[in-house]
């Protein structure tokens, strides 16, 4: 029944696509047309309207005053203007010896000016869309006093009526006039910024371009054999092969960087400033939680904890880490210094911080692709002769060949540290050692810039992959902290929020985390610009069939998005049924929440899927019509369910892990559904019932509002007992053991003689219903125990066989 839904819910949403869709296909092209309706002005309100207007002219007058922002961005552009065009220099992307990071500089500066254009053109827009209402409003206003002014003229030669009719239109079409004006000037300015724009977007395609064609040049022998001699000069990755003494080029190569870094941080002020504001914000945040828990690290045994607590103890090492990765990315865009700057910092503080919370062994490594890093970071400006630079680059290549040959052995010998990158990092590592060595051997034939693309993209990859595996265990830690420092929590609801971390958030920030090191491994081999470019054309393919046009995105788009949907929906069911959640949160809050959320992000992902198709959600009342007779006839049954479900949800007359019994079946529940629930029999069975039943039939709930039963254990003793010895022994036995209540206090009832003579008791007490079994047998055995140590016997039966003989009777 449960894969019987989903089926039709695919073939309803399927059968909603296609038919929107041609909708969408086959609607008439209408002509645009704006109707202005003119009313009048009643008699009676005229000199109510003519002391409005009075105040609206002078409120009009006012917002239309010159913007002091407008004027500002109007000067600004007019300075920067000419800036921006002098930086146009088309021979500059056609030099030999720029190379790809004196591209990527002079990306980031266009990308900053476009940035700042950015910001002022939603201002012009945002002032141009309030000065076009104004000028709509007293356009309307203007025709209003017109007409007024035609009819009474028709009824009335008065010639002050008329002089105030004049006066106030003319008031009006002065406010015209003006926010003509205004609007006039504002679009002036938009154009200056919008041509800016243009010529930025023209100089980033071009340098864009420009990138491209050197990457072609990656599978071309653009050096010698390492074995022959070369006079060629190869120098850093930004400085001008000259020939000059080595000193000279590392100076010059520094005194560009540093140039560049501090143009960029001039540029980028405000976003420095509030880097740091977040970085000391994050680092009191890391001191008063480690204040806040007082326990020592040796007292812990749980591995997250002691976790936890050693990020902690180290919240400078923290900070500079996961703190200045994750405020790195209040910029925009940086230039190569700058964020080479942020990466070492955030690189080092990973090395001395990583190794605390996994394996001290694992430094060894840590350090190792440290000081690669280091290296290759300078080689982009130490400017030295050709056989020096590929000398380096082959150290590189050796050196992080060595480091992942010991990281391989220290993760081997050390699982329970790394669990979570064991198997990935084997093969990685494996695969990044045969590139380096493809590296080297290219380095020696000739192939200079495919090995240090090599070697570079194979360094940034590991960097990022230590990075973001240390901001996974610090979210990790973060997460059990707040739940820890909740005063609500105790210790079995603490227990089961560290087990659901392993289960589910460590494995989700896993799988975020696994997302964002593809991101920055593609754009280290640059495949990110590849893989998009080649997405963009693959959805932009279309067939047309008839009148009907199929677009290949729009497809995509609708499976991608429903897709994700479904897998968020499952997410949040199974995260809000998760033991931990039900414990947290009120009784039967979480259950609510999960169904409640599932209809919703279906919903939503629905609505988004048919937006992103291009499907005209405005012709959705046919189809809805037609799913109408649709339902009436044939999904009764599954309309009925689902609105059950919502019943369920809201009202909540059964929760998870309640024991109820409905048409003879009983057991716990394990999960309420859209559609359906699930009940665990005691015998083991999965028993699903739909939701129609659970409200319209009679359940029983054994544990709605609490999970205490009265228990009854019958017992009979032979005729010769002493009642009130028996009931005393029986109200001992049940009021010590340990799982009866003490209130309302155990009770033993005489029911007199049975029918074989025997006297008739029964026990009652009140236990938790889980305990109701084995509580009862153990009374049962504890009186059973009791009456052989006073004497009473148990009671015989007593049967009298009576023998007539037909020959005596005669």
């Amino acid at each position: 029944m449960k894969y019987q839904s989903f089926r039709i819910f695919c073939f309803l949403s399927f059968f909603l696509f296609v038919s929107l869709s041609l909708e969408a296909q086959e609607a008439e092209t209408k002509t645009d047309s704006t109707s202005v309706t003119n009313e009048s002005i009643a008699i009676g309100d005229i000199s109510e309207e003519s002391e409005k207007l009075g105040q609206e002219v002078l409120k009009l007058k006012s917002a239309l005053n010159t913007s002091t922002r407008i004027l500002e961005i109007d000067s600004i552009v007019e300075t920067v203007g000419p800036q921006i065009l002098s930086l146009v220099d088309s021979a500059f992307l056609n030099r030999e010896d720029v190379t790809l990071r004196d591209l990527k500089v002079r990306k980031v500066e266009w990308t900053n000016y476009k940035s700042v254009l950015s910001e002022y053109q939603n201002t012009i827009k945002n002032r141009s869309e309030e000065v076009s209402k104004i000028i709509n409003d007293v356009f309307y206003d203007i025709n209003r006093w017109e007409l007024t002014k035609t009819e009474l003229s028709s009824r009335s030669e008065s010639k002050d009526m008329e002089d105030s009719f004049n006066k106030a239109i003319f008031a009006l079409e002065d406010i015209m006039t003006m926010a003509h004006t205004r609007l006039d000037s504002i679009f002036i300015t938009q154009k200056k910024i919008t041509e800016l724009v243009l010529v930025i977007d023209e100089e980033i395609s071009n340098i864009e371009f420009a990138e491209n064609q050197r990457r072609k040049d990656y599978f071309v022998l653009d050096s010698k054999p390492i074995w022959e001699k070369s006079d060629k000069i190869m120098v850093g990755d930004s400085i001008a092969s000259e020939s000059i003494s080595s000193y000279s080029l590392i100076s010059k190569g520094i005194k560009q960087n540093r140039t560049q870094f501090l143009d960029f941080f001039h540029l980028n002020i405000k976003t420095f400033i509030f880097q740091i504001v977040f970085l000391i914000l994050f680092l009191t945040f890391l001191i008063l939680a480690n204040i806040k828990w007082k326990k020592n690290i040796l007292s812990l045994r749980n591995p997250i904890e002691i976790q936890a607590k050693t990020i902690l103890k180290n919240p400078v090492l923290t900070t500079l880490s996961i703190g200045v990765l994750i405020s790195a990315f209040f910029y925009e865009s940086m230039v190569p210094a700058y964020a080479e700057f942020h990466i070492m910092v955030v690189l080092f503080a990973t090395v001395l911080l990583l190794p605390k919370v996994t394996h001290k062994k694992f430094s060894s490594f840590l350090w190792l692709l440290f000081f690669v890093y280091l290296i290759n970071t300078f080689e982009a400006f130490i400017g030295v002769k050709a056989n020096l630079i590929r000398g380096l680059l082959i150290l590189d290549a050796l050196i992080i060949i060595v480091a992942l040959v010991i990281g391989r052995k220290i993760v081997k010998s050390n699982p329970d540290h790394f669990s979570q990158i064991i198997r990935p990092f084997k093969f990685i590592s494996v695969f990044y050692m045969f590139l380096l060595v493809i590296s080297i051997v290219a380095n020696v034939i000739g192939m200079v810039a495919l090995s240090n693309f090599i070697t570079k993209a194979v360094i940034i990859s590991l960097t990022f992959g230590v990075i973001i595996y240390l901001a996974i265990k610090v979210f990790t830690s973060i997460s059990i902290l707040i739940f820890k420092f909740r005063s609500a929590t105790n210790i079995q609801s603490l227990t089961a929020m560290v087990k659901a971390t392993h289960q589910r958030i460590r494995p989700l920030l896993n799988f975020v985390g696994l997302i964002f090191w593809v991101f920055f491994t593609l754009n280290a081999f640059e495949l990110h610009d590849y893989i998009i470019n080649g997405y963009n054309d693959i959805i932009a393919i279309e067939w047309r069939v008839g009148e009907m046009t199929i677009s290949l995105g729009g497809l995509l788009a609708f499976a991608g998005i429903f897709i994700v949907t479904l897998i968020i929906a499952k997410i949040a069911a199974t995260l809000f049924q998760d033991e931990w959640m039900v414990n947290v949160l009120p009784r039967g809050i979480a259950p609510a929440i999960s169904l409640v959320l599932r209809i919703i992000v279906i919903g939503l992902g629905l609505y988004a899927g048919f937006s992103a198709a291009g499907v005209d959600l405005s012709k959705l009342g046919f189809i809805l019509g037609a799913l109408g007779v649709g339902i009436g006839f044939g999904l009764q049954n599954v309309v009925l369910n689902f609105v059950s479900g919502l019943i369920l949800a809201f009202e909540r007359p059964i929760n998870l892990g309640d024991t109820i019994e409905v048409d003879m079946e009983m057991g716990v529940v394990t999960n309420i559904g859209v559609r359906s629930s699930n009940i665990r029999a005691y015998s083991g069975a999965e028993v699903i019932i739909p939701n129609g039943d659970l409200i319209s039939k009679k359940v029983i709930n054994w544990t709605l509002s609490n999970r205490n039963r009265r228990s009854k254990v019958p017992m009979k003793t032979s005729p010769d007992a002493d009642p009130e010895r028996v009931i005393e022994l029986f109200n001992k036995i049940a009021l010590e053991h340990p799982n009866t209540s003490r209130e309302p206090a155990p009770k033993t009832y005489f029911y007199g003689y049975g029918p074989d003579g025997n006297l008739n008791f029964a026990l009652m007490y009140w236990t938790t219903f889980s305990d109701t079994l084995k509580t009862d047998s153990s009374i049962a055995l504890a009186i059973f125990k009791a009456l052989k140590d006073e004497g009473i016997q148990a009671p015989a039966p007593v049967r009298r066989i009576i023998n007539e003989d037909p020959r005596q009777l005669e």
